[in-house]
Parts: structure tokens; C-alpha cells; sequence
């Protein structure tokens, strides 16, 4: 049997036994109907049908049992195509997601890659910028999600949940004079030309401010906004810089040397930023747990209520 046959029983018992009016309704002819339902009864071994000259006027007991078990299995059926449907949203789509240039490069590789893998139907849109400008973005709706350190102001419109730590060293030019330092403090590095990062973006707020906090004044050769910039300009000897641990990767940067600054520079925290009152979409709430696994979808729902 199959669901057709099962329909036409039920809309032919709907409209009040009337073979013509279920046709309308299932938009079909009076004779396909008459035909499925018949098929249907060869199938039971059993008139489902009471007939009197040549009219359907009821069901018969067989009729009355199949009449309901076919009404579940539309119903089961229905729902199998609800959550069919629900999972085509839930696994395709697009996905707007703001961030920095450290973090697309080299935080965010690995977790993008599998992402779509996982979801070959989701769109990535990628767009990067600095804090101030990701985080008006959020705020906006122009983006999903965010995936960046903070500003100095977050909108109470927008929801940050801490994804990773960022760890800072120290990198330099090969045989550079600071590798034999003893020592290695803020007025060491102080000695030299620092390339940094930009103060609108964290790091460079988190690295001058350490050099100021100690009433120190570094030598500035550059500031830039991207890493690959600053590891660029150092390996060519135009200075050293203090750099987030992550961008380093010693088999691609082979020109440079790298120390461990321990204390002298806090760390700074990565954030994913929502807006608040948004829909997510599953593939949303997957991506990040793939970032920061603690914020799985009940936790991420439960943080969005409690604001």
C-alpha cells in the first residue's frame, strides 16, 4: 500500500463519502481515486467501503480500522516530512561570521575547514575587520556571529561568550642582540625598534600599555594590522615585536626567532560575539561549539535567556 492510497481513504471519508469532491481536493480525477482506493482494498483482501448502487455510504468494521491506522500514518508521515524539512534548514544556509585577520588565519583555520566539511551546503561569508567595527556589525545584524577580542564598549544588544585565551612571545630577527639578554624585561625590549599592532586593535592597546604601565617609552618603527606584516618587517631586521604565540609557526617562519616573554604582557581573551533576540540556526549553534566547546546549544540558549 502506499500513502496515496492512504490519503484518498481519508479525504474520500472527509468529504462525506464523495469520491468527486476528494478528487478536487487531492487535485486529481474521480476515476484515479476510485482506482486507488479499490487497489487499496485488493491489497487488504477487503471491501473498506459500504456501497449501495454504485455510491459509497460509509466504512465497513475492516474500513473503520484501516480508516484509522491511516490516519496515524499520515499524521507520522506528515511529521517525518516536518522534521526532513526542519533539517534542510538546519544544515544549509548561510552563515556571516566577523572577525580579525589573526583570528580567520590562524585560530579560526582548522575550525572552518571541518565546518565545511560538516556542512557543504552552508556559505561561509567571512568578513574581517578591527573590534570596534566587528562588534558594530554584531550590533547590527550584519553578521551572525563574531569571533575577536573585545572593544572598550559592547552594546547590551549584543552577548559575549569567552572562547580561548591568546598568549603572547616575543619575536625577532635571527642572531638578533636581545637573544643573549639574561634577562628578559620591559626595558630590555624597550631597546629596540617595536613594530605592534595598531591601538585599535587589543593587542596593540595590551602591548603599549604594558611598556607605559612601566613609565617606559618603546621605539615605535611601525605600526600594522595585519600578522604577516609584522612577521615580514621583522624577519627583515626592521625590528622586533611582541606577537600573539599563535601566528608564530616555526616551519614557516624560519627567519625569525621567537622568546617567551612569560608575565611581561597579559593575555587576552577571545570572545564570540551574538546578538541578542537572533535566531540561530542549528549549523550556527554548531560552529560555536567548534570554536569554544563549552558553549554547546543549551548553554549558548541559556546565556541568550539570561540576558
Amino acid at each position: 500500500m502506499t500513502l496515496q492510497q492512504l490519503r484518498c481513504l481519508c479525504e474520500v471519508v472527509d468529504r462525506g463519502y464523495s469520491v468527486s469532491r476528494a478528487a478536487v481536493a487531492l487535485h486529481t480525477s474521480q476515476p484515479a481515486v476510485s482506482k486507488l482506493v479499490k487497489q487499496l482494498e485488493q491489497q487488504m483482501g477487503a471491501e473498506l467501503f459500504v456501497r449501495s448502487r454504485g455510491r459509497i455510504a460509509g466504512l465497513t468494521e475492516i474500513g473503520r480500522d484501516v480508516h484509522e491506522l491511516a490516519r496515524r500514518m499520515l499524521r507520522d508521515a506528515s511529521a517525518l516530512s516536518d522534521l526532513a524539512a526542519e533539517r534542510a534548514r538546519e544544515t544549509r544556509g548561510v552563515l556571516r561570521i566577523g572577525t580579525t585577520h589573526l583570528h580567520a588565519r590562524y585560530a579560526l583555520l582548522d575550525v572552518i575547514t571541518a565546518f565545511t566539511r560538516a556542512y557543504p551546503d552552508v556559505h561561509l561569508d567571512l568578513t574581517q575587520g578591527n573590534p570596534d567595527e566587528i562588534m558594530a556589525w554584531v550590533a547590527a545584524g550584519s553578521v551572525h556571529l563574531a569571533v575577536s577580542t573585545l572593544p572598550d564598549t559592547v552594546p547590551p544588544s549584543v552577548l559575549t561568550l569567552p572562547a580561548y585565551v591568546i598568549e603572547r612571545c616575543v619575536i625577532t630577527p635571527l642572531k638578533h642582540p636581545l637573544l643573549k639578554a639574561k634577562r628578559l624585561t620591559l626595558r630590555e625590549i624597550a631597546k629596540y625598534p617595536l613594530i605592534t599592532y595598531d591601538r585599535v586593535f587589543n593587542s596593540g592597546n595590551v602591548v603599549l600599555g604594558a611598556f607605559e604601565k612601566q613609565g617606559l617609552q618603546p621605539r615605535v618603527a611601525m605600526k600594522a594590522t595585519d600578522a604577516n606584516v609584522i612577521k615580514a618587517y621583522v624577519a627583515a631586521g626592521l625590528g622586533i615585536s611582541v606577537f600573539q604565540k599563535m601566528a608564530y609557526e616555526p616551519a614557516e617562519d624560519r627567519r625569525l626567532a621567537v622568546l617567551d616573554p612569560g608575565s611581561l604582557f597579559p593575555a587576552s581573551q577571545a570572545f564570540i560575539s551574538l546578538r541578542r533576540g537572533q535566531y540561530l540556526r542549528g549549523y550556527a549553534y554548531d560552529f560555536i561549539a567548534r570554536v569554544a566547546p563549552r558553549w554547546g546549544r543549551a548553554a549558548v540558549d541559556r546565556e541568550l535567556k539570561a540576558g
